[in-house]
């Protein structure tokens, strides 16, 4: 009986402690939080990054007071001490199991890290009211309203590492071309760590031109790229290119050399429809999670060669801003071409929640027997985090891009949280109008609202007032549902 009463007291010693400690370590926590209020107040972090150490700070917190309340409370019996007594299992060789998470995709990764899987895929469901204005209508033979909804894409990837230094995408679309058929869109393969070069891909993907451009489709501020885009199509050839960063990734430099090809990468044949093009960034003022000034330029060349017996050509057209408008408003048709240099300078301003954007293209096209046109295009645009976000927090030092917007809080369908709120507005031109290609001149004025209800859902809604110089003016009201992972 005496030893029985001794375990007890034991026991009971034992619960004191573990809950002394618990409310020591709760205690410990709390100076964390004031030396976080003195970090804010004295400005040594910005407000993004205190509320997200806070929440971290009081989930550790929380997990330490469960975890040490559970190992008091749970007696050791018998068979519990003989499985303490036991040797732990012998741990499976290195790279053989697979950690299986979700992080904006489906993950499984090596415990190493040298082997990476991710499955993926992104919707959008588009809805749109085109209201076409006198003038637009008669020249165009069109009526006065359009509406109706689409899949504007619809794709599936995988992508991941293999061997630490070599990675690969294989991206397929399903809703873009004719017919049904799924059409590439990111098929390549790469290897990082290469001395001197650093990274090298090899495959299907985006030339490395523009801001606008390179900022994933499921970025973007607005339902579509501004009118300026149209210089840059195709967007994606089968080529290759290196990629380097500089100065602890503030400069970012990408040049590649391409061949024009087909929506499957496909291209060959006598003549020799090449690009070369070239991207450099740079980060004069950063500052993480806050502010940041981005700087960069491209450029392309174009190789074309024209023939009789070849002729190659040059086209360039564009609708508003508003992929559903039932025709473009302006277009050179096609220009017989010996190449094209394109120019793209960009700018990118963010201070908080508020960001301020713009780019410029000037594209001169080697006309044969014609004076060489200067077609040219661009875009400013400002977006303001309504819930306190900041694009400086989902800027991707190594790609000189924008990324993923991440809220603060995502949306709880009890109303306690509402996810991340952004309003934006945005003007563009192009000028298709040089010596003899009269392509015509489009205004756009855009205005928008995006939801991100977490990291993955998206709601956007957007209202476009397209000018077609000398000719009207059209309206356009249209939405997208998302779903990007």
């Amino acid at each position: 009986m005496a030893a029985e009463r001794l375990a007890r007291a034991a026991a009971l010693g034992c619960i004191v402690i573990a809950m002394c400690a618990a409310r020591v370590r709760a205690e410990e926590k709390r100076v964390v939080d004031e030396l976080l209020d003195i970090l804010r107040a004295n400005k040594q972090i910005s407000e993004q990054q205190y509320r997200a150490l806070k929440q971290r700070a009081e989930d550790e917190r929380q997990s330490d007071l469960h975890r040490q309340a559970v190992e008091a409370t749970a007696l050791p019996t018998p068979t519990a001490v003989v499985a303490e007594a036991a040797p732990p299992p012998a741990p499976p060789p290195p790279g053989e199991t697979m950690r299986a998470y979700f992080k904006n995709g489906f993950n499984l990764e090596s415990p190493d890290g040298d082997f990476k899987l991710t499955v993926g895929g992104l919707t959008q469901v588009d809805w749109n009211v085109s209201m076409i204005g006198d003038g637009v209508r008669q020249k165009f033979t069109l009526q006065d309203t359009y509406n109706g909804w689409e899949f504007r894409r619809a794709r599936l990837y995988i992508a991941g590492n293999l061997f630490k230094n070599i990675d690969y995408k294989f991206e397929y679309d399903f809703a873009e071309n004719s017919g049904g058929q799924p059409a590439f869109k990111d098929v390549y393969m790469g290897m990082g760590g290469i001395p001197f070069v650093q990274y090298v891909r090899v495959g299907y993907f985006k030339e490395p031109f523009s801001l606008e451009e390179l900022t994933p489709d499921w970025i973007t501020t607005f339902q579509e790229r501004a009118t300026m885009n149209a210089f840059d199509q195709p967007d994606r050839n089968t080529g290759v290119a290196v990629y380097q960063t500089y100065l602890d990734q503030h400069m970012t430099f990408a040049a590649g050399g391409f061949r024009l090809t087909n929506n499957f990468g496909n291209g060959f044949g006598s003549n020799a429809p090449y690009d070369i093009t070239a991207r450099l960034t740079g980060l004069p003022a950063y500052q993480a999670g806050d502010s940041l000034v981005h700087l960069g330029l491209s450029y392309s060349h174009r190789f074309r060669n024209y023939t009789t017996s070849d002729p190659q050509t040059l086209s360039y057209a564009s609708r508003p801003e508003s992929h559903l408008f039932p025709v473009n408003l302006v277009n050179t048709g096609k220009i017989n071409t010996d190449g094209a240099d394109l120019v793209d300078p960009e700018i990118a301003l963010v201070r908080g929640p508020l960001s301020i954007q713009g780019e410029y293209t000037w594209n001169i096209v080697q006309q044969v027997d014609q004076p060489n046109p200067l077609l040219q295009g661009g875009y400013v645009e400002a977006s303001y985090f309504i819930t306190g976000e900041s694009r400086a927090s989902f800027y991707r030092l190594d790609k000189g891009h924008f990324d993923r917007v991440i809220p603060f809080q995502n949306f709880s369908i009890d109303g306690t949280h509402w996810g991340a709120w952004q309003v934006a507005a945005r003007y563009s031109r192009l000028d298709l109008n040089s010596h003899a290609i009269n392509g015509g001149v489009l205004d756009d004025l855009t205005g928008g609202v995006n939801w991100y209800l977490n990291p993955v859902t998206r709601v956007t809604v957007n209202y476009v007032w397209a000018h077609l110089e000398g000719v009207g003016d059209s309206n356009v009201v249209q939405g997208r549902f998302q779903l990007a992972f």
